[in-house]
């Protein structure tokens, strides 16, 4: 018996040393993978400033080996959000957030907005109360919308951003919409997918707090082949446009602009070059709160494969390369005003 209870009093001290182990263990790993978390200090996640040639956007941290697009952050810049795609069998997308606490710039997590619903092309208006969004999630609970995209948005509150809020009509309602973006002035430009399934840029005015019916923009701008994801400058004076025009495309499809005139008419589209666009298909633009920086999606391997022999590494390189986020100067773009940078 007194040999039974040394055997059980041993095997206790055992399991209780065990489990010191494990915890101290444990507690090494996680202080580990803590320090392997890069400490990030100053603006733009403490990346160097990109001149006139497109850098990738923090590497490793927001332009990972996953498929990242459609960047947006808030007026003061401390809050950067971007969408993160899984393709099949997932076939999920949801909106991801890094934010600046005390100095230091904390890792990437899921927005708590963003939940088990298609979230995608966040866009944070100027005066930054409000951040849109586009989703598949149900309009109506319990009702099924996996096969329409609806306009989305959430406030800015003291305790972070509120519970998804649909915009209503006249915006939803009438088919698919992509990509909003808003002007100081509260005008909201976005595309609609049309019955013919070719997508067209609109534009919508806020009066009295509420959308007006949205207006088709000129031809000049909605080519016949369909756009997608247009972005409007804050001072509503330049929209970039990915579209395909077959005569003068580096790809899938390319960015171009097209500058405004106090009188509201639109310039011809002009193609943003070969430093901007690659042979894939580039449809995801964006700006830098102060309007300094351009930010664009794009496919880092860009090389024709037809022929060539591939290395495990280039395996790598491909798959890593899918939807990145690019950012250059945006003198890129204003420098190529028809318009002289006059007052518009």
């Amino acid at each position: 018996m007194n040999a039974l209870k040394s055997i059980s009093k041993l095997v206790s001290s055992i399991f209780v040393i065990g489990l010191l182990l494990y915890s101290c263990n444990q507690k090494s790993t996680n202080d580990n993978l803590a320090s392997q978390l890069p400490s990030l200090t100053g603006p733009y996640l403490g990346q160097k400033l990109p001149g006139t040639k497109p850098e990738i956007f923090a590497p490793g941290i927001v332009s990972t080996g996953l498929y990242e697009r459609d960047l947006t952050m808030t007026p003061d810049g401390k809050e950067i959000y971007f969408s993160v795609l899984l393709g099949a069998p997932h076939n999920r997308a949801h909106i991801v957030g890094v934010k600046e606490v005390d100095g230091v710039w904390s890792k990437p997590e899921i927005a708590p907005f963003s939940n088990e619903y298609g979230d995608i092309e966040p866009f944070i208006q100027p005066d930054g109360q409000k951040m849109y969004f586009i989703s598949k999630r149900p309009l109506i609970e319990g009702k099924d919308n996996k096969y329409t995209y609806n306009m989305w948005y959430v406030n800015k509150t003291e305790n972070g951003w509120s519970k998804a809020i649909p915009v209503g009509e006249p915006i939803n309602g009438h088919g698919s919409v992509f990509y909003p973006s808003l002007t100081k002035s509260g005008s909201l430009y976005f595309s609609r997918k049309l019955e013919n399934k070719v997508e067209r840029i609109f534009r919508s005015k806020i009066i009295d707090g509420a959308f007006t019916e949205p207006e088709l923009l000129p031809e000049v701008i909605n080519s016949p082949d369909g756009v997608s994801n247009t972005l409007i400058s804050p001072d509503e004076d330049f929209m970039i446009i990915p579209q395909i025009i077959e005569s003068e495309n580096y790809g899938g499809g390319d960015y171009y602009v097209s500058f405004r005139n106090e009188d509201d008419n639109w310039s011809e589209l002009i193609n943003l070059g070969a430093e901007i666009n690659s042979p894939a298909w580039d449809y995801c633009p964006a700006l830098s709160p102060d309007g300094k920086y351009f930010f664009f999606q794009r496919d880092a391997w860009t090389e024709d494969l037809d022929g060539k022999i591939l290395k495990y590494e280039d395996l790598l390189n491909i798959h890593n390369g899918g939807g990145d986020i690019y950012w250059v100067d945006a003198k890129v773009i204003t420098d190529l005003n028809p318009y002289h940078n006059s007052k518009l």
